[in-house]
Formats: C-alpha cells, structure tokens, sequence
C-alpha cells in the first residue's frame, strides 16, 4: 500500500541487521534445550539462535517488532519489516531540515539511525541502501515509488534465470532430489508476484513436489510438464529482465453484469453489460479431461476475450458464476487440472495487457441470468455482442460462435 498509494517525493532507505539469528541471545536459563550435535558422540550448548530452530524466527521477530515500535515513537517511518529487513519510508514536509532536490524531510539515513543508537543493533555495513531513495532493493525486489512499480533487479533475474537453466540441465533426464524441487518452487513462487501470468506455470512443480509424499530419500525423474513450465519460466526471465510488475491503485469494483455459464448438452453463453454471446458445442467435443467445470473455465477465459476486445482497461469488475471450482482456479491462477490450467495460461497475459483486475463471486445456478441460454434459449439478436474474437486452434474445430 506503501508504493501503491505513494505521494510525491516519498522515499525508502532498507536496513538489515548483520547475522540477525546468530547475534539474538539465547535466555541463560534456555540455554540447556538449545543442543547441536556435531558427530554421532559431540554435543554443543547453542548460546545464540541458529538458523533452522523453530522459535528462532519467533523470538527475533519479537526484537525486530520492538526496533519498530522504538522507530515509530521516536518520529521515523512507516516502516515495512520482514525478519531482519527493514523499509523506512521517509514523507516530505513543509520545513524539514534535510533537502533532497525539490522536497524536504525531517531525517536522513544516519539521523534515522541515531534515533535508535541505544539499542546497539548491529546494521549490517555492506546490504541496505546508503541513502534515502525514491529506487530502492526490498526483500529483492526493485520498488520504484515514483511509477508505483515493482521489478526484479538485473543482478536477481540473471540469478533467477541461472538458476532454472542449472536445474533443467541437471535434471532434465536423471532423476530428482524432493529437496532441489522445494528450492527451485520456493524461488518461483518469490517472483510470481511480479510476473502474474506465471501463476499457472506453478502446479507442475507442486503436484511433482507432492509426487514424494515428504519422503527426502527418495529420487524421480523429472516431468516433462514441469521440465517445459521451467523452460517458460527462463524465456519470461531472461527475455524480460526488464519487466514491471505496476502497484497503481485499481479503483473501486464495478459491478457491469458480467455472467457466463456452460452446459455439456448445448454449450457456453456470456453476458457482459446486457450484451450477450454464445458458443454451441460441436460433434466431438468431449475427451478425457474435458468436463463440465473444464466447460464453465472456458467460459470464463471467453468473457475476457470479450472484455479485450471491447476494449475494457484499468478497471476493477466483479464476475459472476455458478462454479465454484472454476472460480477457486482463476481466484489462485493455477489448477491441478492440465486442461483447466491451460485455460488459465490463456487468462493471465490479457489482465497484464489490459490492466483488467478481477473479483469473482458465486451465484446459484437458478439465479443466473444466462442459464437460460446454455440450453439454447437465445435473447434477442440485437443484444447481441458486435465484437468477434479468434479462438485458440486447439479449440476453434469444436465449438461455433452463434
């Protein structure tokens, strides 16, 4: 909300503390539980908070809440905190003491550190940023607070990309280890927040990760799902390292009556705004996989081809459907469903086109104003929506637009 709603002239200065696990100290009465065995027979008192401890986490998210509260009384912030990175953010004022071009502010970098000296924390000398910046490196993201847009650095796509194209190659015909899985997952969802479209390009890895039932012994070849969603994730990467992920408010949801539903006995209908369209099922339609909520995603992949081509952007719309299933897919932007998450890859590059964002709701079946026509009861002709769209070729042999 920091950089969505950020006005002009705000700035942002990270810190981070130096060895913030390893410099916590351990209470002298819990010392006892703390143990690291070293070989089979050597045991060692821990007297700070190692990496890898449960309560670790915990307990010095405590301190680093604290560091917070002293922050904020003492006049400095907001502050965005994750474990020991700080965000200070910096608000001009009328007659501060510290000028940066055309804006004023009551402390810089140092005068916001001094504020908490006493505390004695150890700032770590070489991460962080030297100055207050309207630019900055958070949790490593690139936060520009003038555009209200976030990016990965070059320094992070290059390792991102690295890291993807070291796994493909190394495990691409042999077999994998669960934890490399988790690493290579765990990465990927980081910066799914940045490229939305990846969203769908995730249940391949989960379901192989799920695959191992938690057992960390055992070995599986890689998928060749997953080895081609790994191969997206390097081009969007290397061939985007430049891509910004935009953080604009998105205005309040508009309600323009947008509804669609599908039956497997006639086929999919659309409405958007009293307009309506429809598309009737073909001899041949139906395969292993492709069913009913498969039928209703489809219908919702439609609508924002609709949306696309009359022109809807940089708006907030409320969709209406009866699918749950559906709904829960495009609401979390993947499916373990192979046919339903192609629907979604088709989804996603529309919103980053059009800047469309998208709030679904449940409605009951009898409640919907285009069941009626997914039993081939059509509304009248003049209603009907004057734009055409192109469908994918996989699906155009299958269903006609009436």
């Amino acid at each position: 909300m920091q950089v969505a709603n950020a006005p002009p002239g705000l700035q942002a200065c990270s810190f981070d503390i130096e060895f913030f696990h390893r410099t916590c100290p351990v209470a002298p009465n819990h010392k006892s539980w703390l143990v690291v065995q070293g070989t089979k027979s050597d045991f060692y008192i821990d007297h700070t908070h190692p990496f890898g401890v449960s309560s670790a986490s915990s307990n010095v998210g405590m301190i680093g809440n604290t560091i917070v509260d002293i922050w904020v009384a003492e006049g400095i912030g907001p502050i965005a905190k994750y474990e020991d990175d700080f965000s200070v953010y910096q608000t001009p004022v009328r007659d501060g003491v510290f000028v940066k071009g055309a804006f004023c502010y009551t402390y810089d970098k140092d005068e916001a550190a001094s504020r908490i000296s006493s505390l004695g924390v150890p700032w770590h000398k070489e991460k962080g940023d030297p100055c207050f910046l309207s630019v900055h490196v958070y949790i490593g993201f690139l936060w520009n607070l003038a555009n209200h847009t976030i990016s990965l650095p070059l320094e992070e796509c290059l390792k991102f990309a690295e890291h993807v194209c070291l796994f493909i190659l190394l495990y691409k015909c042999k077999k994998c280890p669960l934890h490399e899985v988790d690493k290579i997952h765990g990465s990927l969802c980081h910066i799914a927040f940045i490229y939305i479209e990846s969203h769908s390009h995730l249940p391949s890895l989960s379901n192989f990760a799920a695959s191992f039932k938690g057992d960390e012994h055992i070995l599986h070849f890689t998928p060749r799902s997953m080895i081609s969603d790994l191969k997206w994730w390097f081009d969007a990467i290397a061939d985007r390292p430049a891509f910004v992920h935009s953080l604009l408010p998105i205005g309040p949801l508009q309600d323009l009556g947008i509804y669609m539903d599908a039956s497997t006995f006639w086929g999919i209908e659309i409405l958007i705004a009293g307009q309506w369209a429809a598309f009737r099922l073909l001899d041949g339609w139906k395969i292993p996989g492709w069913d009913i909520c498969w039928l209703k995603s489809l219908a919702i992949k439609f609508t924002f081809y609709f949306l696309e081509a009359m022109q809807y952007s940089h708006i907030n719309l409320l969709i209406h459907s009866d699918s749950q299933g559906a709904i829960r897919a495009f609401e979390k932007g993947r499916c373990s469903n192979w046919h339903i998450n192609l629907a979604l890859c088709c989804f996603f590059p529309i919103l980053a086109c059009t800047s469309i964002h998208s709030s679904f709701t449940y409605i009951e079946s009898s409640s919907n104003p285009t069941d009626s026509i997914s039993w081939g009861i059509l509304p009248y002709a003049d209603l009907k929506i004057d734009k055409r769209i192109t469908l994918p070729d996989e699906l155009a042999p299958l269903v006609h637009y009436v």
